[in-house]
């Protein structure tokens, strides 16, 4: 048998699958030959594209789960006879599966005839993450700019359309622009680690929602600052997808009027 590729991350490039690697900021794929002019040699026997946001490619990500006598497992690779299979179940050490060492799920080499093991390999689409970070990232700058225009009176909320329950929303006043974020007694499903993550401040008394906020005038990196915790918060948190996800409601308040709708079309949406 052919070697198998570990579960992970793939892309499909001229009907070949890659690998998808990445860092921060940062998505490639790299084959051992110059697949074509847009694979730059980067080692001895090393070629590598850079992924940007124009690469519409097919992303998926590839698992093969099972089961070993009545234990969830994995298939994670294979010998020329055998497969290489992990699991986390506790039962597993008395089955003859080790740990590496303590980071590590219990591991075992089955051969391929064992009728015990059984396991399906699934390749589940996934959206281009590299894509996604762009959109994020352009998102993140109009968003900085918009917040330039919530001025003294003025309310911002940015929301998605399918569940206006994940939302940020802003309000201003001469000296101060504050920020808020509900938790999970509004979103259940809603990631406060993700919230601290992005410097949330946590729920208080009088305050049930997790906040944020600067002092104005306030300098460009300071907005962005905030517009980065914000969309932390609707990316991360609340699991929403792309700014395409988003909608928004502006408004200002005057003293001893109704409140009067205001355009922002830094935003994009």
């Amino acid at each position: 048998m052919n070697r198998l590729p570990s579960p992970g991350r793939f892309v499909r490039y001229l009907d070949v699958a890659y690998r998808l690697q990445h860092m921060p900021g940062r998505w490639w794929i790299t084959a051992d030959h110059a697949v074509d002019e847009s694979f730059v040699q980067t080692g001895r026997r090393t070629f590598t594209k850079q992924l940007g946001h124009d690469d519409v490619l097919d992303c998926y990500d590839l698992a093969r789960l099972g089961t070993y006598r009545r234990m969830a497992v994995e298939v994670v690779g294979n010998t020329a006879d055998e497969y290489v299979v992990t699991t986390k179940d506790p039962r597993a050490q008395a089955e003859g599966f080790e740990r590496r060492d303590h980071r590590t799920p219990m591991e075992k080499q089955i051969a391929f005839e064992d009728a015990e093991l059984e396991f399906t390999t699934t390749l589940t689409p996934v959206l281009m993450p590299w894509k996604l970070a762009h959109d994020w990232g352009r998102f993140t700058e109009r968003l900085a700019d918009a917040l330039r225009d919530v001025t003294d009176r003025v309310f911002l909320v940015v929301h998605s359309a399918a569940d206006p329950k994940r939302y940020v929303q802003f309000a201003a006043s001469p000296d101060r622009l504050d920020a808020e974020a509900p938790g999970t007694d509004v979103v259940a499903d809603a990631s406060e680690f993700q919230l601290r993550r992005f410097d949330w401040a946590a729920p208080e008394a009088g305050q049930p929602n997790w906040t944020s906020s600067l002092r104005r005038p306030a300098l460009t990196a300071e907005f962005v600052l905030l517009a980065q915790c914000s969309v932390g918060a609707l990316h991360e948190a609340y699991g929403i997808t792309g700014p395409d996800e988003l909608r928004y409601r502006a408004w200002r308040e005057p003293a001893g009027a109704p409140a009067t709708g205001v355009e922002l079309p830094a935003l994009g949406l």
